[in-house]
C-alpha cells in the first residue's frame, strides 16, 4: 500500500472519532438567549445581584382590554412566553407587515399553549373594542391566544417606553399618525425581556420562532432540576 492510500485511510478512520468527540463536547451544551435589562444597584451602579443571581426588570403590570372587551393582566401571561408589538389599526404600512408577520408566530405555535402573543394599540382613542375585533379576525387572530389590547394611552406609552424599551409616540403633524417601534419583544415567563426581532423581515421572525422554542426547551430543562 503506498503512504498515499495510507494516509487516505488514516483519515478516513479519523473522522468518526473527530464527529464523536465534537459531539461529546459540544453537542450537551445548550444555546441559551441573554436575559436584558439588569437593574441596576443605586449604590455601585453595577448589576444588582441577590444570592449570586444578577437582578433583572421585569415589564411591569398592565390592565387592559383584549380585542374580545375581556380585560387582559399580566396575570393572563403568567407562566407563559409571550412575543409583544406595538401596532395601530389604521397605520397603512409597516404595521401590516408586523401583523403579518406575527400570523407566522401563531400558525408555529398553533398548538402550544404555553406561547402567548399580545399587539398594544398606540392609538387606543380610536382603536376600539370593535375595531381592534375587525382588525383581529382580517387576520384570523385566535382570541385565546392573540391579545389586541386597548386601553388608557398614558399606560400604553409607560408600557413601551419603560418595560419593553420601545418607541412610542404620537408624530408632530396635523394628520393623526403615530411614531412607533417595528420591534417584535421576546418575553419570557418572569417577566424578563429575551430578545428583540425587526417585525418587518422574514428572516428575523424566523429567528424569533426558533428562539420561541429554545426558551421553551429552557424552562423544560429548568422544571427537570
Amino acid at each position: 500500500m503506498t503512504p498515499k492510500k495510507v494516509l487516505g485511510l488514516g483519515l478516513l478512520l479519523l473522522v468518526p472519532v473527530l464527529a464523536f468527540l465534537f459531539l461529546e463536547v459540544f453537542g450537551k451544551n445548550e444555546y441559551a438567549l441573554r436575559t436584558f435589562y439588569p437593574v441596576i444597584d443605586e449604590n455601585t451602579d453595577a448589576p444588582l445581584v441577590q444570592n449570586g443571581d444578577t437582578v433583572f426588570q421585569r415589564i411591569p403590570d398592565f390592565r387592559l382590554t383584549a380585542q374580545t372587551g375581556q380585560e387582559i393582566t399580566q396575570q393572563d401571561l403568567k407562566d407563559q412566553v409571550y412575543v409583544a408589538n406595538f401596532i395601530f389599526s389604521s397605520c397603512k404600512d409597516i404595521c401590516k407587515k408586523m401583523t403579518h408577520q406575527m400570523t407566522r408566530v401563531q400558525e408555529a405555535f398553533a398548538q402550544e399553549s404555553r406561547v402567548k402573543l399580545v399587539s398594544f394599540s398606540v392609538d387606543p382613542e380610536r382603536d376600539s373594542v370593535a375595531t381592534l375585533n375587525k382588525y383581529a379576525q382580517q387576520y384570523g387572530a385566535d382570541a385565546n391566544k392573540w391579545y389586541f389590547l386597548t386601553g388608557p394611552k398614558a399606560q400604553i406609552y409607560h408600557l413601551a417606553r419603560e418595560g419593553y424599551k420601545l418607541a412610542a409616540m404620537p408624530a408632530p403633524t396635523a394628520i393623526p399618525d403615530f411614531i412607533h417601534s417595528e420591534k417584535f419583544v421576546l418575553v419570557d415567563e418572569q417577566r424578563h425581556v429575551r430578545g428583540f426581532y425587526d417585525g418587518t423581515s422574514e428572516e428575523d421572525v424566523d429567528r424569533l420562532i426558533t428562539e420561541i422554542q429554545i426558551l421553551l426547551n429552557e424552562r423544560a430543562r429548568l422544571k427537570k432540576q
